[in-house]
C-alpha cells in the first residue's frame, strides 16, 4: 500500500487551473509526461470502440442533462506550475478535447485561457498538435473535426503518423456525432465550467513525494494500456447510483461525503488499494481491473439470490445470453422496481468497506484454517486457503466453490450491523461449514441456500432451512442442544466434525454426553489414513457394517484402504436412522478398542490386530469360513482400488450377507468401471499367485474367472466351491487339466466342491476356499504344466 498521506480535491478539468486554495498547488499547465503511453482510447479496433462509445455515451450524457458523473482519482506530479500525470492521462485528454469542441461550438475558445495549456512529452508532434488546437476553434457545420483539421494548412503532413494524434482525431468525430445538431453549446459550456454543480469531475490527487513515483506509476497504470472495460463500468455504476445516492445525506468517511462522492473517490482508491495488496503480494500482472470484477460479480449473485431472483442475471435463459454486469448492477442497486435495492447497495458498499484499515487475510486467518483441528480457527475441510476474499477475487467463476461462495457472504454478514458476540458467530460459521463442504451445492438452489445462510447468521437458526438437507440441519440442531446442556462435550464435538472422514456430520455416533469425548479421541486415533486398512478389517469383527447402495440391496459399500470418500458415504449419508447399521459396530469397536488401550499400552495399530486375531482364531475353531472371515483375514479382498463398492446378486442381510459365488469387487464407482472377483483376489494377493495367474480384472465380461499365466485355463468362484473352465479348442491342456484334477481333493470333473456346514439355513464354508484356491492354481502348475 503506497504509505504517502495524500490529499484529495474535487476538481473539474477548467477549476484544475483555478488559483491554489485550500492547499492544491497552482497548477498552470498540463503535460502529459514521457513515461506515459500514447493516446490510445481512439483506436479503431473492435474493442476499443466499444468502450469509447459507452464512455463517450456517459460523457455526453453528463454534459446535456442533469445526471453528471465522476471520473475518479486522478493523480500526478505538480512542479513549478506543470502538472505532470501518473495516471488520468487517456481521461485528461478526452476532456481536453470535449472542452476544445464545446468552447469552439460556443465561440468562447481563449486562446490564452489556461485549460488550453495541455501538451504531450512523449512525441513533440503530439505537443504541437494540442498547441494548434489552441489557436484554432473548429466552426462545426456538416463537416467532420477530423476531416476540417486535417484540411487546415497548419496540419503538417508528419502529424499522419503519430497514433496520438489519429486518437485524438477518431475521439473528436465521436464526440461530434453524439451532440445533435440543435444543442445550445453556450450551455453545455455553462455545466462544464460550473463549480457549484460539477457535470463531469474527478479528484485530484497531487503527489508531493516523487520517490513513491514507480511503484505509485505502477499501481495507477494496474488497470490496463487504455481505459477498460472496467472503467467504463465504474462510470455507468456510478452514474445509476448518484440518483439513489446523492440526496440521502449520507455521510460515511471522515470528510462527510455522501455515499455517492464515497463511491466515487473509493472504488479507485481505497477499495483499490485493498486489491492492490494482493496484486503486489502475487506479483502477478498488476492489473486490478479482473479483481475488481470478480467481486463485483459475487457481489452481484449474492444480490440476485438473496431477492430470490437467481433468473434476473439471464436476458435469454433459453440461449445462455446473460445482461451485461452493469445491467445486472443496476437491477440490483438501483432499479426503482427492485423493494431491496437500499438493501443491496449497503451490502455492496459494506463488502468493499468493511476490508478498509484491516487486512482481510488477517481477519480471516483469525476465522479459518485450511484443514487440522482442534482448538482455534475453524478448518476449512475443502479450500486450499483460508483467506475467502483473497480467493474471490482471484477465482470466483472459476475454481471459488459454491459452499465457499456461501461462507464468504456469512463471513460478510457478520461484519455487517450490529456486532456479533464472537462465540455467536463462531458456532454459526461452524455449522454452515459443516452444511456446505459436505455437500453437493446446487447452482440452481443458491437463492434457497442464500436465505437459509442468512437466517443461520442473523437470527441464529435453523428453522426453515431450505436446499440443505432436513436431517443435517436436524444434526445439528442436535449437536447445538448437546452443547448447551453439556458445553464440556464441544471440544470432542470439534475434534469429530474437523475430521476429513466425517466433515462436519455425526450420524455415525451417538450424541452421548457420557461416552463421546473417549470416542472421539479414539476415533481420532483410529481415522488416521495409514489405518484405513485395517480399521474396515476389524469393523467387520463388530457387523456386516455394509451400505445399501442401490440395485435391490445387492450393491453394498464397505471402507476402501485407500479413498476417504467411502468412509465419509459410510459416516454421513442418509439420515441418522440409517447409518445405525455402521453407527452401532462402530460404537462399539471404539468401546472395546479405549479399553484396550488402557490396559495394554498397546498402540491403535496393534489394538486392531488383536482384535482381528481373537475373531479369526474363534472362526478358525469353529471352521466357520463366511465372507466375513475372508474379509477380515485377507486384505486382497477388501478394497483397496475403488470407492469401496461391492456386488453380489445373492446378497441378503438376513441371510448373513454376500454369498461366495459372483462377489465382485468394483474399482471405481459405477459398473463402467473394472472389477475384480474379490474372493479370487484374495487369493491372487495374499497367495502370491502372480507369477503363476493373471491378475483377476476385467471389465465389461460375463462370468469372469482367474486366468491362468500361461494357458487359456480359468477358474471361476462359485457358491459351493471353485469351477474350473477350459479351453475349447486345446484338447491337449483339458486333457492334462482334468488328469490333475483327479488328484485334487475335492475335485468332482472339473468342479472342486469345498466342505460347507448349514447354519441357520444358510451353508458357510468350513475349509478356508482362499486358501484351497492358492493351492487348486499352483497345483495345476505343476501337475499340469499351465
Amino acid at each position: 500500500m503506497i504509505t504517502q498521506n495524500l490529499t484529495g480535491y474535487p476538481s473539474t478539468f477548467v477549476e484544475l487551473f483555478d488559483p491554489a486554495q485550500h492547499g492544491r498547488p497552482a497548477i498552470t499547465s498540463i503535460e502529459i509526461p514521457i513515461i506515459q503511453r500514447d493516446f490510445a482510447q481512439g483506436r479503431p479496433d473492435d474493442e476499443a470502440s466499444a468502450i469509447r462509445e459507452r464512455f463517450l455515451d456517459a460523457i455526453v450524457g453528463a454534459c446535456v442533462t442533469d445526471t453528471g458523473m465522476a471520473l475518479d482519482f486522478i493523480y500526478g506530479d505538480v512542479k513549478e506550475g506543470t502538472l505532470r500525470p501518473l495516471d488520468g492521462q487517456q481521461r485528461l485528454t478526452t476532456l481536453f478535447l470535449l472542452h476544445w469542441y464545446v468552447a469552439s461550438l460556443a465561440e468562447v475558445l481563449d486562446h490564452e485561457a489556461a485549460w488550453l495549456r495541455f501538451s504531450y512529452a512523449t512525441r513533440p508532434t503530439a505537443r504541437d498538435f494540442c498547441d494548434s488546437l489552441a489557436e484554432h476553434p473548429y466552426p462545426g457545420g456538416c463537416v467532420p473535426p477530423s476531416a476540417w483539421i486535417t484540411d487546415q494548412p497548419w496540419y503538417v503532413y508528419p502529424w499522419r503518423q503519430d497514433p496520438t494524434i489519429s486518437s485524438m482525431l477518431v475521439m473528436l468525430d465521436a464526440l461530434h456525432e453524439r451532440f445533435d445538431t440543435g444543442t445550445d453549446f453556450g450551455d453545455v459550456w455553462d455545466r462544464l465550467e460550473s463549480r457549484s454543480n460539477r457535470a463531469i469531475w474527478f479528484l485530484f490527487l497531487p503527489v508531493a513525494d516523487m520517490d513513491y513515483g514507480e511503484d505509485l506509476y505502477i499501481k495507477m497504470n494496474s488497470r490496463g494500456k487504455q481505459l477498460t472495460q472496467f472503467e467504463v463500468f465504474k462510470a455507468d455504476l456510478e452514474g445509476m447510483l448518484k440518483p439513489v445516492l446523492s440526496g440521502r445525506g449520507c455521510h460515511v468517511d471522515a470528510h462527510t461525503h455522501d455515499r455517492y462522492e464515497h463511491l466515487a473517490m473509493s472504488i479507485d482508491g481505497d477499495w483499490a488499494d485493498i486489491l492492490w495488496e494482493y496484486e503486489k503480494a502475487d506479483n502477478s500482472d498488476y492489473v486490478v481491473d479482473d479483481e475488481f470484477m470478480r467481486y463485483l460479480t459475487f457481489v452481484i449473485d449474492i444480490c440476485e439470490w438473496r431477492d430470490g431472483q437467481p433468473d434476473r442475471r439471464w436476458r435469454d435463459k433459453s440461449t445462455s445470453r446473460e445482461w451485461p454486469i452493469e445491467e445486472r448492477a443496476r437491477l440490483s442497486f438501483a432499479d426503482a422496481t427492485n423493494e431491496y435495492a437500499e438493501r443491496n447497495r449497503d451490502f455492496f458498499f459494506h463488502a468493499f468497506d468493511t476490508w478498509l484499515g484491516v487486512s482481510p487475510d488477517i481477519e480471516f486467518s483469525k476465522l479459518f484454517t485450511a484443514g487440522g483441528s482442534g482448538e482455534g480457527p475453524l478448518p476449512l475441510l475443502v479450500s486450499t486457503s483460508p483467506d475467502l476474499f483473497g480467493s474471490c477475487i482471484r477465482s470466483y467463476g472459476q475454481e471459488f466453490s459454491l459452499a465457499e461462495t456461501l461462507m464468504l457472504f456469512a463471513v460478510l454478514l457478520s461484519r455487517q450491523g450490529d456486532e456479533m458476540e464472537p462465540g455467536q458467530r463462531d458456532r454459526r460459521l461452524r455449522t454452515l461449514r459443516n452444511l456446505a463442504e459436505s455437500a453437493f451445492i446446487d447452482r440452481k438452489r443458491m437463492a434457497e441456500y442464500v436465505g437459509t445462510v442468512e437466517r443461520l447468521m442473523l437470527q441464529g437458526t435453523l428453522e426453515g432451512a431450505e436446499a440443505f438437507n432436513a436431517e443435517w440441519t436436524s444434526d445439528e440442531t442436535d449437536k447445538w442442544e448437546l452443547v448447551d446442556e453439556h458445553e464440556d462435550v464441544e471440544e470432542a464435538l470439534h475434534k469429530l466434525e474437523d475430521l476429513p472422514v466425517v466433515r462436519g456430520r455425526l450420524f455415525a455416533f451417538e450424541l452421548d454426553a457420557n461416552s463421546l469425548g473417549t470416542r472421539a479421541d479414539v476415533f481420532a486415533l483410529l481415522a488416521e489414513p495409514t489405518l484405513r486398512d485395517a480399521l474396515g478389517a476389524t469393523l467387520l469383527t463388530k457387523a456386516d457394517y455394509s451400505r445399501d447402495v442401490g440395485w435391490g440391496g445387492t450393491r453394498r459399500q464397505l471402507g476402501s484402504s485407500t479413498k476417504d470418500d467411502s468412509w465419509r458415504d459410510l459416516f454421513t449419508t442418509g439420515s441418522r436412522a440409517s447409518v445405525a447399521r455402521t453407527r452401532v459396530p462402530l460404537m462399539e469397536l471404539l468401546d472395546d478398542v479405549h479399553a484396550r488401550l488402557q490396559n495394554s499400552g498397546m498402540s491403535p495399530a496393534e489394538v486392531l490386530a488383536e482384535i482381528r486375531r481373537e475373531w479369526l482364531n474363534d472362526r478358525e475353531s469353529r471352521n466357520y469360513f463366511d465372507w466375513r472371515y475372508y474379509f477380515v483375514r485377507y486384505a486382497g479382498a477388501r478394497s483397496s482400488v475403488g470407492e469401496g463398492y461391492f456386488h453380489n446378486q445373492g446378497y441378503d442381510a438376513t441371510r448373513g450377507g454376500f454369498s461366495y459365488g459372483r462377489l465382485r469387487m468394483l474399482h471405481g464407482g459405477s459398473y463402467n468401471a473394472y472389477f475384480s472377483d474379490a474372493l479370487l483376489r484374495a487369493a491372487w494377493v495374499d497367495g502370491g499367485l502372480t507369477d503363476l495367474a493373471r491378475e483377476p480384472k476385467w471389465w465389461h465380461r460375463d462370468d469372469p474367472g482367474m486366468g491362468m499365466r500361461h494357458s487359456a485355463v480359468e477358474i471361476r468362484c462359485v457358491d459351493d466351491g471353485f469351477e474350473v473352465v477350459l479351453p475349447n479348442e486345446d484338447d491337449d491342456v483339458a486333457a492334462r487339466v482334468m488328469t490333475a484334477l483327479e488328484s485334487f481333493a475335492g475335485s468332482i470333473g472339473s468342479r472342486v466342491v469345498l466342505k460347507q456346514d448349514e447354519h441357520d439355513g444358510v451353508l458357510i464354508d468350513s475349509e478356508d476356499r482362499v486358501q484351497i484356491c492358492a493351492s487348486l492354481v499352483k497345483h495345476l502348475h505343476h501337475n499340469a504344466g499351465l
